[in-house]
């Protein structure tokens, strides 16, 4: 609160910046069978492109509460 527009964008150009790079980044080539699962408390995540015809499943879960589950 109370940024201007350009101090906000330069702050999230810094973020990103590093958020983005290769080290910190996870691909992963599709197969049959794959699940991946994540915890969006503290990973982004997106998608590339796919081919529309392509059969996709996707199912979202939502667990309440505070504490990080143990490895």
């Amino acid at each position: 609160m109370g940024w201007s527009l350009a101090d906000s964008e330069a702050l999230l150009d810094e973020v990103w910046s590093y958020a983005a790079r290769d080290e910190y980044t996870w691909y992963n080539s599709w197969r049959p069978g794959d699940l991946v699962l994540w915890d969006n408390r503290c990973t982004m995540h997106r998608r590339e492109a796919f081919d529309a015809g392509t059969r996709r499943i996707m199912h979202r879960t939502q667990i309440k509460g505070e504490t990080r589950p143990s490895a």
